[in-house]
Formats: C-alpha cells, structure tokens, sequence
C-alpha cells in the first residue's frame, strides 16, 4: 500500500457523503479533517465517516496534513472555499456547478495555475462507459456528419426542496434553478459527447413552483461549432421526471443515450442507405437523481476521486479541470442572457475580458 493522500472535507450535508465514501474505497484515501459551522451536522457526519470536525475553516486549511480539500458547501460559496483553499497550497476537488458566475470560475482556474495545484470539477456521467463510446463514436465519423445533438433534463423537485434552505432557488446564492442545479451534470455531459456550442436562443419560466426567484422550465435551441443543431430542456417541474434523456443524429447514424444506459444505436456506412439498428449492449447503473436530490450511485464518485489522487501525483490527466468545469457554466450562463435579452447570444462573448 502506498502513502496515504489526506483530504479535508468543506461541508457535512448530503454530498459530502459521496466524497468521504469515494476518499474511503481508496486504499490510499484518509479523511483528516471536516469543516462545517453546523456543529450537529458536523458530529453526525465525523461519527459515520471519521476526521477531526471543526468549525474553524481557516485553521482546517492551515493544518500541514492535509494534502487536498473536497469543496462540498453550498454553490455560492464554492468559489471563495476552493479559492481560499489553493491559496492555502491544497489541492482542491470541488462539486458541481464551481460557481455561480463566470468571473468566479475564471478566479478559481487563473488561482489554480498561479498557485500549481490542481483543480477538479465533479462531473461524474464522464466516467460512465456509455458517454465514452459515444463520444469516441462522434469523434471518429462513425454517425457521419452530426445533425443533431438533443438533451432533455427533466426532473421533478417539490417545494419542500426549495424551502429547505433560504438559498435554495435564489439568483444570488444558487446562481439559478433548473439549468443551473440540476441540468449541470445532463448539459457537460451533452458538451463532452458533441463539443461546444457556438449560439444559443433561449426562454425559461417558473411554472410549477412559488417563493422561487429561478427558473424550473427551460427551452433552448443550439448551434455547436461543429454545424450541428441542437434541443435543450431543462426542469424541476416535471413530475415524477424522466432523468436525462439524449438524441444524436448524424447523416449516417443515431444514438439514444437513457441516463447511462443506450437504448437506440444504428449506423449506415453511407448517408445514401438506411441506417440499421445494432444495439451495442451498454448498460448501467441508471440515476433516480431525476426524481430525489440524495439518491443516486456512489462509483461515479470514487472513479473521480481516484483520477484526481492519480492526477496530483502526476499518473494520470484530470477526468474534468476547472477548465472543463467552467464549459457548461458558460453554457448555463448564455441561457439566462438569451432568456433575459430574449435575443441570440453567442457564447464565446461571455468569456472576454474575464480569461485567466
């Protein structure tokens, strides 16, 4: 067995659960510490997991035996966390969205850099094997010149999930509702399978829920740089909801891909015969995600954690950097400027004057 890689968890709520299971099913993982100002949350989750709790989140990242830190606290405060931690020369792991705003993303890549440590964003769906083989799939041709690429993230949140807490379904502190919360996962995982998107045109609306500043509907049509068009909807309103749900259509071929499990797979050798069906046999484990925010598998998780030991031990690539992290910010983003200017907003134009 080899020297032990220490991590300091920021946050004792539901997510963090996942990180200190993943750090756990490493042979080399350790949690050494937990920072959380909710002390009740804070015993209950150092009793079940281990490490030192403390509610001095300064002194956890002064504390030399700590060698990276997961940024498990709630999405507005990531960026001022993770920053905060890099400063503090740890290497950092952080959930999903990294943050509320592009300027904060950016902060958090050039910090990274100037600092020489590593920065992970979760975004587990890319280590599932059937996301891979599409994206292989596109890549080599194997669907011809791409058409279409569609995802829908239909999810289904009560309003008790948005009275949970005061920051939920807030601009200023959750950064948005559907897109931004839930979408995430669907709309890396539709950039990482099709690439990036040139333009966007977009609506969104609250329809199914009150006390909620954000969007629970949301509708926006695509160009990718790569020619082809695109669908994208997102929503906490659809009950019970349908998870995420992606069509690519190319002129010599279609994938269906049903959370992590594809259910359609047909190809043609010419864009001048029919495409035949030959389903390739990946399955997995399919997500509840869609309609509970606190069930869903675990390994996605550990296959992160992993990389990202391997990662600062320098064996391996990070699985998703902040630069990856920051893609599907940046597409979230243009849907709230399309959506809000009611206007076409290309996407590129959201980054300039803020690249690190």
């Amino acid at each position: 067995m080899g020297e032990k890689f220490r991590f300091g968890i920021i946050g004792a709520g539901v997510i963090s659960a996942y990180h200190a299971k993943a750090i756990q099913a490493h042979p080399e993982g350790r949690i050494v510490a937990v920072a959380d100002v909710v002390k009740p949350s804070l015993d209950k989750f150092v009793a079940e997991y281990g490490g030192e709790g403390m509610t001095d989140l300064d002194a956890m990242l002064r504390r030399p035996d700590i060698d990276a830190v997961c940024v498990c606290s709630p999405t507005f405060l990531h960026a001022e966390h993770a920053i905060s931690a890099m400063r503090a020369g740890k290497h950092v792991i952080v959930e999903k969205s990294m943050a509320i705003n592009l300027k904060d993303a950016t902060k958090m890549i050039a910090t990274a850099r100037d600092r020489k440590v590593k920065l992970a964003v979760i975004f587990q769906k890319r280590t599932e094997e059937a996301p891979q083989r599409i994206k292989k799939a596109i890549a080599d041709g194997v669907f011809g010149k791409m058409v279409f690429g569609d995802a829908s993230i239909k999810y289904w949140r009560n309003q008790a999930y948005y009275d949970s807490a005061d920051w939920r379904g807030t601009w200023a502190k959750e950064g948005g509702g559907a897109s931004m919360t839930q979408g995430t996962h669907g709309i890396d995982l539709l950039l990482y399978m099709m690439g990036d998107v040139e333009k966007i045109y977009a609506w969104m609306d609250t329809v199914a829920h009150v006390r909620i500043e954000v969007e629970d509907v949301a509708l926006a049509l695509l160009k990718f740089k790569n020619g082809a068009y695109g669908r994208l909807q997102t929503a906490t309103a659809t009950n019970p909801g349908q998870g995420n749900v992606f069509e690519f259509n190319g002129t010599c071929g279609t994938a269906v891909l049903v959370e992590d499990t594809i259910t359609s797979w047909a190809v043609s050798d010419s864009k001048e015969t029919l495409a035949k069906e030959t389903l390739v046999g990946v399955e997995g484990k399919a997500s509840t995600a869609a309609s509970s925010a606190t069930i869903f598998p675990v390994e996605g998780h550990i296959k992160q954690i992993a990389n990202f030991i391997a990662a600062v031990r320098g064996q391996e690539d990070l699985i998703c950097d902040g630069v990856e992290g920051r893609r599907s910010l940046q597409l979230i983003m243009g849907i709230y400027e399309s959506a809000r200017r009611r206007e076409e907003v290309y996407l590129d134009e959201l980054l300039k004057g803020l690249e690190a």
